[in-house]
């Protein structure tokens, strides 16, 4: 049994990988909470792994933290997974492959695993990466912006009338476009995120001559697809779905 675990910038996702598959997906915000508090909901549990391998973008403390409780709970190294130039048909597309995400590289190797053609993957958290793959599994790059709460943040810390407004709105989603501040805000983020979706999904196909596959994965996934004229499929897992194929190669 393999414990695979997803740190993102705000929450830790993590599942079990036996010899049926791989389980639910279970998640735990860490970010701004007491260590005690998700390192409990991960490793308070009667079940012991043979292997412990992690996907982490939340810093040097985070990976610290797991290795050494990892050490005292199970008894185990953790294996923190890393991109590389190459997986199996998959090539990635950096000019230094080591300076990709591990989620994003991960998220492409769940997708891949999935569907081995010309695809998208919209991983839409704290930060929002697309990544694309051409029919060859060619890496074909990507784009990072700041998600729907780092939008309105920016907006409500950077500006004096915005902020006041949000203040005294009424909250209301009624209608096409917002009919006050706050609702103006979160649709305008909204509406920006499943704009570049969108537009990264028509550059992929102009150049590969192939309308992609979109894979829709992270905590705010929901909230963009209905935005988004191209049709995509929520994969919440992705990223543990692309660390249970690395647990199952040979060592």
């Amino acid at each position: 049994m393999i414990l695979v675990i997803d740190v993102g910038n705000t929450r830790l996702k993590w599942a079990w990988l036996t010899s049926t598959g791989l389980s639910d997906q279970q998640a735990v915000v860490h970010r701004d909470a007491k260590s005690a508090l998700w390192t409990a909901a991960l490793f308070d549990t009667a079940q012991r792994p043979d292997r412990v391998l992690v996907s982490n973008v939340a810093g040097l403390a985070m990976a610290k933290t797991l290795t050494r409780l990892a050490r005292r709970v199970f008894k185990l190294n953790v294996e923190f997974i890393t991109a590389t130039r190459n997986f199996h048909e998959l090539t990635n597309g950096y000019l230094d492959p080591t300076l990709l995400g591990a989620d994003r590289w991960l998220g492409v190797i769940g997708a891949w695993t999935l569907h081995r053609s010309v695809l998208c993957v919209v991983d839409v958290g704290t930060a929002v990466k697309v990544d694309s793959v051409d029919a060859g599994g060619q890496h074909l790059g990507g784009l990072i912006v700041p998600g729907i709460h780092m939008m309105r943040e920016a907006l409500l810390n950077k500006t004096s009338d915005i902020a006041r407004a949000v203040e005294h709105s009424t909250p209301s989603m009624a209608g096409v476009l917002a009919n006050n501040t706050i609702g103006a805000v979160s649709r305008g983020a909204v509406f920006a995120l499943a704009g570049m979706a969108d537009r990264a999904a028509e550059v992929v196909e102009h150049s590969t001559g192939v309308k992609p596959k979109m894979f829709i994965t992270g905590g705010d996934a929901g909230m963009i697809t209905g935005s988004m004229r191209s049709r995509g499929e929520i994969v919440p897992d992705l990223v543990l779905q692309g660390l249970a194929v690395i647990a199952a190669q040979p060592r």
